[in-house]
């Protein structure tokens, strides 16, 4: 587990920064939001429904710095304007979370049109991705050393049937996050990976819960996975990583691209393809039995630490 001298390092880092949070009217935004306002941040809370006004007024009620803007992440120039929205009110931004996310309730192929797989799309995936491109921007024109998060899931790491949209938008965002790590040291951009956990998004999905390994171990408390965000915005070690988050186990640095990468290096360079195609199944293979071990079980598994 994080040791407190470690959490409130982490804090010490991130206090008294302006963040953005998306997806903060419930769920895991707005526990994140509470504990960074509380923190000394000024927050700014971003969400398609308008009870984030109600969020963010009683958290002004109790001294704390927020506002609030009601937006829909699937119209193009969304992401703009809470940019410019925490400008005009902060004066600038540290700290961007990409936590918005939405389920399919259906599996795509029980779906009678595009609609459902074009939301899904443009909020786990396309929104993440162009905050990132505009906080990187932003960050290099200002020379802001600034921290991006984005809000990953399981989901992606493992297929779940009947899942398909949602999961591979999330694996999506862990390969995107990897993706960035050269961007550090200047805009250290990490996700978070947790287990499905009890939130309204998670808690109300009959797809989830008719999940096996849900219904046998039922669903992690969000407490976990907020103090796992606070360490990837706060720890400066941390950049292009994925933090992993079961119930009993301490939080894992994904470690899969790297070895995955190499042997996708390995396997063009020697152009063998029977001999490579083979370990690199075989890493899949083994890397997902370790990530359902690793979910299973407080022991923890083969998989490095951070």
């Amino acid at each position: 587990m994080t040791t407190s001298s470690s959490m409130d390092r982490y804090i010490a880092n991130i206090c008294g920064k302006v963040a953005i949070v998306t997806g903060a009217a419930s769920g895991l935004g707005k526990q994140l939001s509470k504990a960074l306002a509380e923190n000394q941040l000024k927050v700014l809370l971003v969400d398609i429904d308008p009870k984030v006004e109600q969020v963010s007024n009683e958290l002004n009620e109790q001294h704390h710095n927020t506002s609030w803007i009601v937006l829909d992440l699937c119209e193009r120039g969304s992401i703009q304007k809470f940019f410019d929205k925490a400008i005009d009110k902060f004066g600038h931004i540290d700290i961007v979370v990409n936590n918005a996310g939405i389920a399919n309730e259906r599996s795509l192929f029980s779906q009678e049109d595009h609609k459902e797989l074009d939301r899904i799309i443009d909020i786990n995936l396309r929104a993440p991705m162009e905050a990132t491109r505009l906080a990187v921007r932003y960050f290099r024109e200002t020379g802001i050393r600034g921290t991006v998060l984005n809000t990953a899931s399981v989901g992606g790491l493992m297929p779940i049937s009947l899942m398909e949209s949602y999961g591979s938008t999330k694996a999506g965002i862990i390969f995107f996050t990897a993706s960035c790590k050269a961007l550090a040291p200047q805009v250290r951009v990490n996700a978070v990976a947790p287990y499905f956990t009890d939130t309204p998004l998670v808690a109300n999905n009959r797809l989830v819960q008719a999940y096996p390994l849900v219904q046998k171990i039922g669903l992690m408390k969000p407490e976990k996975v907020i103090k796992t965000m606070i360490k990837a915005l706060g720890d400066e070690s941390l950049a292009g990583d994925t933090l992993m988050i079961s119930m009993g186990a301490k939080a894992e640095k994904l470690k899969f691209y790297d070895g995955l990468t190499l042997q996708v290096i390995a396997y063009i360079a020697g152009g063998t393809v029977n001999k490579y195609a083979a370990s690199i199944s075989s890493y899949f293979s083994g890397m997902l039995n370790s990530i359902l071990g690793f979910l299973r079980n407080p022991v923890p598994v083969n998989i490095k630490r951070e």
